[in-house]
């Protein structure tokens, strides 16, 4: 039997592809202008007595066009001997192998993951589907857990249900160029003027689906680490004939885009077999053509959760695809940020610092990643793994965070116990916001702002205590603030931190324990409290029952330099004016004490209390002092670090 198709995986970087590397050099010398990214166009063929399809490569380009970096993959089945597999073509594509694609989705292969649902990385989808392919969502919502992994999807069938889903939810501008060598039009995606047609079955369609659904996941997903690392956005566009007396030879086409803000954006191009020469009862029925598509949508999924080495995923396709001539084309967009630049392909902590430190962002944030590790006896056990996850705009940072500055020299117990406590007096300081906010005239206000993208909004009695309890009963799960330990690489009068000190230090937080629930680092370029609170509050947001963006957490020697008039040119006036401007800015600020040994010897705590009191009543307002019973610092990094060095 020949085999009908072979594909690589989508999210195949250069460097796994085996290339002699003469043939890479001389391709690029011949395009030095773009150093990037690979475009390849692979097929699969066979003679009639081959038993197995042969790869040919037709040529390798690199290529790097405008503010985005792709690559593409083509592949294509052009075998003449299908009896065998067209025989049961199917059962192949039939509801069960949807079935247990949606099953394979949710709880893991047996294969990669020894059929434990916990070792799958957290994965947290929105599907918009226009056109074919919807029983891909309808086998998740069928299959036990599917909660775990898909927060919502939709149909959007009609040409203006598209146009407001896309037009609602597309957050970022995305350009999308091709080098023109192969006829193919650019892709133009955001305020770029475009007066060809519009297609609702295009790769721009698929891109802004995804993209869209993307941002509704984000949207969606309360904690950062989710909306950082496990936000995905599924998008598909169709157009579908089926075997019908009107189809006149036109081929069914599918693009299948998937989108994360780390990895860009992959499209899957489907064009299914349906050319006059086959004989009516070897084409594939409308309903047929619908689960071949429903089946590479899920299929798209794992390949990406699961990171299939690229015979896996050939596997997989082979089961799909099985019509002579099925074509499946791959490409990888690599979508850039605001600064022109596209994530580094370096996800350890020294490279974000070495962004900082070269201008290229001012904000880059770092994540703990979960990664299985393949042990002796082949079983499969987890570590945390800090990695550098976006920059600046791109980190969609939740509303009202928690911020604590640091040098983390090294993170201890003691930053980990003030972060808590901070989670747990905003916690009560939200929930007195909220129930404030329990009176109709500030409720339909509220509800108002999170229905901010509806046109009118009723504030009828019997509406807008609907809505109230329908969210009373959605905010019972509460979620903890998210808490961002800050350390800036530059300093104001010292020379940037080395990138391999920032990594050493930032390798130490996975290993302490009771760390908040959703946490994570971020390196700036701000060694000031003036500059960090310019900078976050070009990226974060206020709560929705405050106008509070950001709480800094602070222990007590760092807020009286804060409160003291020396650092304000010795003027009173003008600390209390850079204060008002802070809390202008959504700044608040908690306060942990320590005990300090007084004169007769003995120890009293001190939290700042004596200082607060000093300030004007509006501006006492920005400051929540701990309480000894809520927090005490008792220890001390010069010691930690004076351990350390005796233990060498």
């Amino acid at each position: 039997m020949t085999l009908p198709i072979s594909l690589l995986s989508p999210l195949l970087l250069l460097a796994v592809i085996t290339f002699p590397s003469s043939a890479i050099a001389a391709t690029s010398r011949s395009s030095s202008t773009h150093p990037m990214i690979a475009f390849s166009t692979i097929r699969s063929s066979a003679s009639s007595s081959s038993s197995a399809a042969k790869r040919i490569i037709d040529n390798t380009i690199i290529h790097r066009r405008g503010s985005t970096y792709y690559s593409t993959r083509i592949l294509r089945a052009s075998t003449k001997s299908f009896s065998a597999m067209s025989s049961t073509s199917n059962d192949i594509n039939s509801p069960s192998q949807t079935q247990q694609l949606a099953t394979r989705l949710i709880r893991g292969s047996n294969n990669n993951n020894n059929n434990n649902p916990s070792l799958n990385p957290p994965f947290k989808t929105c599907i918009a589907i226009a056109g074919g392919g919807s029983a891909a969502s309808s086998a998740i919502a069928s299959t036990s857990g599917a909660s775990s992994i898909l927060l919502e999807s939709i149909v959007t069938y009609d040409r203006r249900s598209f146009a407001e889903f896309v037009t609602n939810y597309n957050q970022r501008d995305v350009v999308l160029d091709n080098d023109g060598d192969d006829g193919v039009d650019d892709i133009v995606m955001g305020d770029n003027n475009s007066p060809s047609q519009f297609s609702f079955c295009s790769t721009q369609a698929a891109i802004l689906l995804s993209q869209s659904a993307l941002s509704r996941s984000i949207q969606l997903s309360p904690r950062f680490q989710d909306k950082a690392l496990s936000c995905v956005g599924v998008g598909c566009a169709s157009a579908l004939v089926g075997n019908t007396e009107s189809s006149n030879g036109r081929i069914s086409t599918a693009y299948i885009a998937l989108s994360t803000l780390r990895m860009g954006t992959t499209v899957w191009e489907v064009k299914l077999e349906n050319s006059e020469g086959i004989m009516s009862t070897d084409k594939r029925s409308r309903g047929e053509e619908e689960t071949v598509v429903s089946n590479l949508v899920l299929a798209s999924m794992i390949q990406y959760r699961e990171e299939l080495e690229q015979d896996e995923n050939d596997s997989m396709i082979k089961e799909i695809l099985d019509k002579d001539c099925d074509e499946l084309t791959v490409q990888s967009y690599k979508v850039t940020g605001s600064n022109g630049r596209s994530n580094t392909q370096d996800c350890s902590p020294a490279a974000g610092a070495r962004q900082i430190i070269q201008g290229d962002a001012n904000i880059v944030s770092i994540l703990p990643v979960l990664q299985n590790i393949k042990n002796d006896n082949d079983s499969s056990s987890q570590s945390f793994q800090m990695e550098t996850a976006l920059a600046d705009g791109q980190n969609p940072f939740p509303n009202d965070v928690i911020i604590v500055p640091g040098s983390y020299n090294p993170p201890h117990h003691g930053h980990v116990g003030l972060a808590n406590a901070a989670v747990a007096a905003l916690r009560q300081m939200r929930r007195a916001e909220e129930k404030e906010c329990n009176e109709v005239s500030l409720s339909s206000k509220m509800l108002r702002s999170r229905y901010s993208s509806l046109e009118s909004f009723s504030t009828s009695s019997s509406s807008s205590s609907a809505l109230k309890n329908l969210w009373d009963t959605v905010d019972k799960h509460e979620y903890d603030p998210t808490v961002l330990f800050e350390m800036s690489v530059t300093n104001a009068d010292k020379p940037p931190l080395d990138p391999s000190e920032v990594e050493r230090r930032v390798s130490y937080f996975p290993t302490l324990s009771d760390m908040p629930k959703d946490w994570g680092v971020i390196l700036t370029n701000a060694p000031l409290f003036s500059q960090k609170t310019s900078l976050l509050d070009e990226v974060c947001s206020s709560s929705p029952f405050s106008n509070r963006k950001m709480t800094f957490v602070l222990g007590t020697d760092t807020f009286v330099r804060i409160i003291n008039p020396k650092y304000y040119n010795n003027s009173v006036e003008n600390m209390i004016d850079a204060l008002v401007q802070m809390k202008e800015k959504g700044v608040h600020f908690i306060v942990g004490g320590r005990l300090e040994q007084t004169e007769s010897g003995s120890k009293k705590f001190i939290n700042g209390e004596e200082e607060v009191k000093s300030l004007p009543v509006h501006v006492q307002e920005m400051f929540t002092l701990l309480t000894e019973d809520e927090f005490r610092l008792d220890v001390s990094s010069t010691e930690i670090r004076k351990q350390m060095e005796e233990q060498k």
